[in-house]
């Protein structure tokens, strides 16, 4: 059936409000960046996976530089987001809670590639001060984030009290790493990830033995 409204008024119901269109511009972004890299990628192949023009980009990030670390911030939100999810499933045991955060994240990885080469990506910047500090800022809300269950624990007498809340979150945040490497690296994930759930299970019973 022909649509007989004015071209403008068609334009207009199709035209995406401003926080549509960053979350659009972030997307194609991070498309591109992780099929590339932060250094080779441009704001040209950025605009034309979007299928805007380049000079839009600009009109809500400043710079290649700001959009790639407003991404590395995003990546850093869900991920959070994700396990904060997960551990109020379990609230009332905080191991339980962990054991669950580790199920899911293992569960997501293969969704969320493209964002979690993101992460990984930064490193290689790290000589720039504002994208590690972005980074630096991911990670030390996810070290934080796992300690304060742990400290809960304490409080409930289900983990050990001679367990340092920070470095145990320090251990827990490397597992994460780890199980990210077997994802990107192509290992075999079903030995792969099986290995490294062992490692914390052995990890959070450990914890668990107070």
């Amino acid at each position: 059936m022909l649509d007989n409204r004015p071209r403008a008024t068609r334009a207009k119901r199709t035209r995406l409000s401003a926080g549509e269109r960053e979350l659009q511009i972030l997307r194609a972004a991070t498309k591109v960046f992780a099929r590339s890299n932060y250094r080779v990628a441009g704001t040209a192949d950025i605009a034309r996976e979007a299928g805007i023009a380049e000079p839009t980009i600009y009109k809500y990030f400043p710079s290649k530089k700001e959009l790639f670390i407003r991404i590395l911030k995003r990546v850093g939100e869900r991920i959070l987001e994700l396990w904060q999810e997960a551990a109020a499933a379990d609230s009332g045991d905080s191991i339980a809670a962990l054991k669950r955060m580790g199920r899911v994240y293992i569960e997501n990885l293969g969704t969320h590639s493209d964002e979690l080469k993101i992460q990984f990506q930064a490193l290689a910047e790290s000589d720039d001060p504002d994208i590690t500090r972005q980074l630096r800022e991911n990670h030390e809300a996810y070290v934080q984030f796992f300690a304060a269950i742990i400290r809960r624990g304490q409080s409930q007498g289900v983990v050990r009290a001679d367990a340092d809340p920070y470095s145990s979150g320090w251990f827990l945040n490397g597992c994460g790493f780890a199980l990210t490497l077997v994802q990107l690296l192509g290992f075999d994930k079903r030995i792969g990830k099986r290995q490294v759930r062992r490692m914390i299970e052995a990890y959070l019973d450990w914890l668990g033995r107070g």
